[in-house]
C-alpha cells in the first residue's frame, strides 16, 4: 500500500506538471491570437493563418491511465461524490476542448489559406487583363493614326499604367486595399462616366473590373470571418483554461483518503 500511495502521488504530480505545461502554452496561444487579430487588419499581410504551438498538446496526458486518475481524484478523496465526479469530468472535457481547438484551427487555416490564394490569383489575373487592355488600346490608337486627344485612353492609362507603376515604386503594389481605393474605384468612376457610355472599350473593361471588385469584397469578408472565428475560439480556449484550473484546484483542496 505504501508503494501504491507513493506511486499514485508521483503520478498525480506528473499529471499536474502536464497541466502546467498546457497552461503555459494556452497563454502563449491566446497571446498569439491577440497579435493575429492585429496582423490580419493589415492588408499588406497576406498570411491569415493562425500559428498553432506544437507544444499545445494533450497527447502526454491521454497516455496517463485515466482510470488511475479517476481513483486519485474521486475514489481516494473525501467529499461529495457528485462534486468530485463533476470536477473530474470538467477536467477531461477541457482536454477534449483543447484537442477540438487545435483541429478546428488547423482546418480553418487550410480553408482560409485556400480561399485567399484563389482570390489573390483571380485578383492578379484581372489586373493583368487591365494592363493588357491598356496596351491594346494604345496600339489601336496608334494604328488609327488619330491626331485628336483620346480622353478616355489618357485617363485609363494614367490609372492602369502610371498609377500601378507609382504604387510599385512606393512598395504598395501588394496592398489590395490601396490598389482598390487608388485604382479600382477611380477606374469605376471612368466606366460610369456618361460621356464614355458609348465607348466600346467600356465593355472590355467591365468584366475584369467587376471581378476585381468582387475579389476585394470577398477578401475583406474572408479576413473578417477569420478574425471573428479565431477570436471566438480564443475566448473558448481561455474559458477552458479557467475550467481546468478551477476543477484541479478544488480537487487538490480535498483531503486524500486511501481507506
Amino acid at each position: 500500500m505504501e508503494d501504491y500511495i507513493n506511486e499514485s502521488n508521483e503520478l498525480e504530480q506528473y499529471f499536474y506538471s502536464n497541466v502546467d505545461s498546457l497552461n503555459f502554452f494556452i497563454n502563449k496561444q491566446i497571446d498569439e491570437i491577440s497579435k493575429f487579430s492585429q496582423r490580419i487588419r493589415n492588408w499588406e499581410n497576406k498570411n491569415i493563418t493562425l500559428p498553432i504551438f506544437s507544444e499545445l498538446t494533450t497527447k502526454d496526458i491521454w497516455k496517463i491511465d485515466q482510470e488511475r486518475i479517476y481513483k486519485l481524484f474521486v475514489t481516494f478523496r473525501k467529499g461529495n461524490t457528485q462534486d468530485k465526479i463533476t470536477d473530474f469530468i470538467n477536467i477531461r472535457n477541457s482536454f477534449y476542448n483543447i484537442d477540438k481547438f487545435i483541429k478546428i484551427q488547423n482546418d480553418l487555416n487550410i480553408a482560409s489559406y485556400q480561399l485567399l490564394t484563389e482570390n489573390i490569383e483571380i485578383w492578379n489575373n484581372n489586373l493583368k487583363i487591365l494592363i493588357e487592355l491598356s496596351n491594346h488600346f494604345v496600339t489601336e490608337y496608334n494604328i488609327s493614326l488619330r491626331n485628336d486627344i483620346d480622353e478616355f485612353l489618357n485617363a485609363y492609362t494614367d490609372l492602369v499604367i502610371k498609377k500601378q507603376r507609382q504604387l510599385i515604386n512606393e512598395n504598395k503594389s501588394g496592398n489590395i486595399e490601396i490598389i482598390y481605393n487608388e485604382l479600382i474605384i477611380p477606374l469605376s468612376s471612368i466606366v460610369n462616366n456618361k460621356k464614355y457610355s458609348k465607348d466600346k472599350r467600356i465593355y472590355l473593361i467591365s468584366t475584369p473590373l467587376i471581378n476585381l471588385q468582387k475579389v476585394y469584397s470577398d477578401v475583406k469578408n474572408i479576413k473578417y470571418e477569420q478574425r471573428k472565428k479565431i477570436l471566438e475560439s480564443g475566448r473558448r480556449l481561455l474559458w477552458t483554461k479557467l475550467l481546468i484550473n478551477e476543477s484541479i484546484q478544488k480537487t487538490k483542496n480535498r483531503e486524500k483518503s486511501y481507506n
